[in-house]
């Protein structure tokens, strides 16, 4: 092995914070940004041109990988996740597993995990950095205590062309306050946010969920998944919000802050998802086709 490290890791702002925080931590390494239904076909491409055995370390963040035992299971595999615990991975035997399904985002399980390797590691922590890991760990596990947090994955997902790459140079010093320009991107997914809310159809129903009766909600968006949901939550007086993206076919699950309903399970059994108990997600299948027939027009 040469030293030499790689990086897989997700699309969305978890993914970018764990890869962050690699780089503060153990330095620069080349990585390749992917989601959990690219994964296989990405990583096969990188092996046409890179062995496992080249590398040190080879990193998976923020993806649920426990069907590809047959590419990754490797003394030299580290894979760190926070979604669905160690379900799926028993076929695992040799690949580092850092699986923990209670804490609330995988950013904040990479800066764990390295800084049990490591403690003297913490001195590379500025209190921007600090405050930028706070920051995604509030977005990603949508407690929102902070005002930034919306409008910091609201940047992420505005920029155009290589937008991990921008979002990196821009947050490489940590947490700074957002300039006009970012500014003015959240202020236009606000106004898309409230004119999805407010002119899109909405359906509902009131069915028992773990014994207890529950309001659903569902509506059909492809954007700002997260402040849609929590939106129709609050208008609605609803328990669980549905948000179904037809162009990705897929489903995502949110709750409000007083519903005790685990999203994850709840995912499992709907659409052949999963997740964390908060926030999950799964596809558009023959299942959820059949239970989205309970619903009628808000």
């Amino acid at each position: 092995m040469s030293g030499k490290s790689y990086i897989f890791t997700d699309c969305d702002l978890d993914g970018v914070g764990s890869l962050l925080v690699c780089k503060w931590l153990k330095g620069d390494y080349s990585f390749k940004v992917t989601t959990h239904k690219n994964f296989r076909e990405d990583f096969l491409k990188w092996m046409g041109s890179n062995k496992i055995s080249d590398y040190e370390t080879v990193y998976i963040f923020d993806i649920n990988v426990a069907e590809h035992s047959d590419l990754l299971d490797h003394d030299n595999i580290v894979i760190i996740d926070h979604h669905n615990g160690k379900d799926g991975y028993v076929s695992y035997k040799k690949a580092s597993l850092v699986l923990d399904q209670s804490y609330s985002s995988t950013t904040k399980l990479v800066l764990k995990t390295f800084l049990l390797q490591d403690s003297s590691l913490k001195t590379k922590l500025t209190a921007s950095k600090a405050k930028l890991i706070t920051l995604i760990d509030d977005y990603d596990s949508y407690t929102l205590k902070h005002t930034e947090s919306v409008g910091l994955n609201t940047v992420l997902w505005s920029y155009t062309g290589d937008r991990i790459s921008k979002f990196i140079t821009e947050f490489d010093n940590g947490f700074i306050p957002f300039s006009n320009y970012q500014l003015n991107m959240i202020s236009i997914a606000k106004k898309k946010v409230d004119e999805a809310v407010n002119t899109s159809d909405v359906f509902t129903v009131t069915l028992p969920v773990d014994g207890t009766k529950r309001k659903v909600v569902c509506i059909q968006c492809d954007h700002n998944i997260n402040e849609v949901a929590t939106s129709l939550i609050e208008l609605h007086k609803a328990d669980i919000c549905l948000v179904v993206n037809l162009k990705s076919k897929g489903v995502s699950l949110r709750k409000s802050t007083k519903c005790e309903v685990n999203l994850s399970k709840l995912a499992e059994k709907l659409c052949d998802g999963g997740g964390h108990f908060d926030s999950a997600g799964g596809v558009i299948n023959e299942k959820f086709l059949k239970f989205s027939k309970l619903f009628t027009k808000a």
